[in-house]
């Protein structure tokens, strides 16, 4: 996995906290402390779109009649999923806190 905040790289393995649960579930990144997670909405639209397809599928080839409108309507819910899947990344829910460094006298060398 690649942390959103800090762009490292690390194995699953490695993460030591996490919290929520379900689709809601937030995983701390061992090398900056951000804890990161999913969007719930775009994995819903993921499950709902995967199972749409699959049962239009189904239906689609036993009932002829159904083919006209099933198919196309299989074939869309299959795009949204793949393209929902694409866009679904780990994203940064709280980042962590900075500490303020005063470096005020350092710069003060290069300004006189």
């Amino acid at each position: 996995m690649i942390c959103a905040h800090c762009s490292k790289s690390f194995a699953i393995d490695k993460i030591e906290n996490q919290r929520g649960k379900g689709l809601s579930t937030e995983i701390e990144c061992p090398f900056c402390q951000a804890w990161l997670g999913k969007s719930v909405m775009l994995s819903w639209v993921k499950i709902i779109s995967f199972y749409a397809a699959v049962i239009l599928f189904a239906w689609s080839y036993f009932d002829e009649g159904a083919r006209t409108v099933g198919v196309p309507v299989a074939i869309f819910s299959s795009m949204l999923m793949l393209v929902v899947h694409l866009v679904d990344n780990l994203k940064v829910t709280q980042a962590p806190e900075v500490e303020i460094v005063d470096n005020s006298e350092h710069l003060k060398k290069y300004r006189d």
